[in-house]
């Protein structure tokens, strides 16, 4: 999602130097103003997608991890990425605030092992969290704006369950 945003973007500016190089050639003032209305209207797209962004955090480094960023950018979610506690300090365990200059939908957390620490970037952040897990042995548990379920199902299930949390 990110990269078409980007790409309208680089369309419009350059629409709007070809407009400029237009007009600079002595081209007709008609040629020189659709060339400038079409960049500014590409511009705007741009802004207007901006503001449609549907963010979700995603906490946590491997495989799965990767896995869960491709299927919520395919679903036509923007991904904010976090290491989580795991790698380095984590500022929200350590009474500070997160770092994360906008506030996700939701927080997708990776856990790889039963017991293992995770951050509580759902309550942080005020958002839904979903804890996934590898163990085929979780069951999917849904309770007030915290989710808990197994990566064994498939992205697809993830997903689903994230987004029965943010409805």
């Amino acid at each position: 999602m990110r990269w078409r945003t980007e790409l309208i973007l680089y369309v419009g500016v350059f629409v709007l130097f070809g407009a400029v190089l237009v007009w600079v050639q002595d081209a007709t003032w008609q040629t020189a103003a659709f060339a400038a209305v079409l960049a500014l209207a590409l511009v705007v797209l741009m802004g207007a997608s901006l503001g449609r962004r549907r963010t979700v955090l995603v906490v946590g480094e491997g495989d799965p991890v990767e896995r869960i960023d491709q299927a919520l950018e395919g679903a036509g979610y923007e991904v904010r990425a976090c290491a989580g506690p795991g790698n380095r300090p984590c500022p929200v365990l350590q009474g500070r605030s997160c770092p994360l200059e906008e506030r996700p939908l939701a927080a997708l957390i990776y856990r790889p092992r039963a017991g293992a620490r995770f951050a509580p970037c759902g309550t942080a952040l005020h958002v839904p969290a979903v804890i996934v897990e590898e163990r085929p042995d979780v069951e999917a548990a849904v309770e007030g704006s915290f989710a808990r379920v197994s990566l064994e199902g498939g992205t697809g299930g993830v997903i689903r369950t994230m987004e029965r949390l943010i409805a």
